[in-house]
């Protein structure tokens, strides 16, 4: 595929630079390489000190940005010579996915420029270098299911507005029910045991930690209180993100009077204005944006294979067809062997029916521990937890004599089994061990005053 073609008086570059340039960007491990210097980059802005700028591994961290850089520069370059800057259709400039790589790799080259130089106006010049953090986002254009899903978030933003105005104004009148139900409530003395402002004056004894100190009483308020709407905004949105609320449920249960003091479970009855503001807030409406998203990127699914002479579930089908793998069974050939008579064993579903039984009898077995159980109690659990295990493993067993060790392995579900068992197997016999060794150095001790 040759480069577009460009007027002569546009392009700088004669064609053969241009051949070359639209080579070298579409080599099939190019973008490859510019995804591993991305992630490598990511993890040199990660692994910086923001704290001592001058610690050696800055240093070094700052020359490797410099080959980033020169890498992104070099990207850049060649992108623009190979697809023209901006007077003719697919242009460097008409992408804006080319636009955030050109402000990226300018603030990175700027900020270099000016590295060496002191000065207020300078110092602005270098905190361009912020830009890097942008270099991430770089890999969203040359993933196409990572491109899929941010094309997906930013055609959601038009209908996500209209919602979000919907919560604000929900989110409002909880604001203003919460005033006219919380205002002026949210005070409390340092000495728990003055309710009134009146009061709370002079100093009491603190007993914290077994040491007793005297502290002057002072009225506060809680840091989230409902006193004005933009506050109860504050309060309510806290509450949502669910971090802290138990705190401010505790206060709002607690509130008695305004300007006076809480009492413990004065009004327990304001637990339900919380109950509903999350029924409607962090259950509903989070909800509806999650599901907002989803039919977006359906939609946004269809609409690229709207192109397509099929229909969605003939396209469906024909997915399954292609990646569909035929179910094999091993049985063996010889009817007259003892393999075929264990695999018609271990296959029969009696035998899935008793391994099923086994494995629930097993989890109520597990089930069965306590805290402070008497010995003889944890000894049946104890003797149970072996014959189980006993079973299973006479199960894999005769798996492997009716399937063979390759034939065995090549079901996951075998695999899993095995290694369960095997875990057992190895529980049992460390325990064991364990308690021996315990017993005879007991022995060996006097007993007494080991085990003491």
């Amino acid at each position: 595929v040759r480069p577009r073609s460009v007027t002569p008086w546009v392009s700088l570059f004669s064609p053969r630079v241009r051949r070359l340039c639209h080579y070298v960007v579409n080599l099939r491990y190019f973008e490859m390489c510019i995804l591993v210097v991305i992630a490598m980059s990511s993890i040199a802005l990660a692994a910086e000190d923001p704290v001592q700028a001058d610690t050696p591994r800055n240093n070094v961290l700052k020359y490797l940005d410099y080959i980033f850089t020169g890498v992104f520069t070099f990207e850049m370059v060649i992108k623009m010579i190979d697809l023209g800057l901006l007077l003719h259709p697919g242009s460097y400039f008409r992408d804006l996915w080319n636009i955030l790589d050109f402000i990226v790799v300018s603030g990175a080259l700027v900020a270099f420029a000016f590295s060496g130089s002191k000065g207020k106006d300078i110092n602005t010049i270098k905190s361009l270098r912020v830009l890097r953090v942008l270099r991430p986002l770089k890999t969203i254009k040359r993933l196409p299911k990572l491109k899929a899903v941010f094309d997906c978030v930013v055609n959601s933003l038009k209908n996500v507005l209209n919602i979000l105005i919907v919560y604000m104004l929900f989110m409002f009148i909880f604001a203003v029910i919460a005033v006219q139900l919380f205002k002026g409530r949210f005070f409390f003395c340092t000495d728990e045991s003055k309710e009134l402002e009146k009061d709370c004056r002079g100093e009491f004894l603190d007993y914290e930690k077994g040491n007793v100190e005297a502290k002057p009483r002072e009225w506060r308020k809680y840091d989230f209180h409902y006193d004005n709407v933009l506050w109860a905004l504050l309060t309510l949105f806290t509450v949502s993100t669910g971090e802290g609320w138990p705190t401010v449920l505790k206060h709002s249960v607690d509130a008695t009077y305004e300007d006076q003091g809480p009492s413990p479970g004065y009004r327990m009855e304001m637990s339900i204005f919380y109950v509903v503001y999350f029924v409607v807030f962090p259950f509903f409406f989070v909800n509806i944006f999650v599901a907002l998203i989803i039919i977006t990127f359906q939609e946004q699914g269809d609409k690229v294979m709207s192109e397509c002479s099929l229909e969605k579930n003939e396209r469906a089908c024909i997915d399954f067809t292609i990646g569909a793998k035929p179910l094999t069974r091993f049985m063996p050939q010889n009817k007259q062997a003892f393999q075929y008579k264990m695999w018609k064993f271990v296959v029969s579903p009696p035998f899935e029916y008793f391994i099923m039984t086994m494995i629930a009898l097993n989890t109520v077995v597990l089930m069965m521990k306590f805290h402070g159980a008497p010995e003889i109690y944890e000894s049946m659990l104890k003797h149970l937890n072996i014959v189980f295990t006993a079973l299973f493993s006479l199960e894999c067993i005769l798996k492997i004599i009716a399937f063979g060790v390759l034939n065995y392995l090549k079901d996951a579900w075998n695999v899993f089994d095995f290694v369960t068992v095997l875990g057992s197997i190895t529980d049992i016999v460390v325990t064991e061990i364990i308690v021996s060794s315990t017993e005879g150095r007991a022995r060996k001790h006097g007993g007494g005053s080991l085990l003491a």
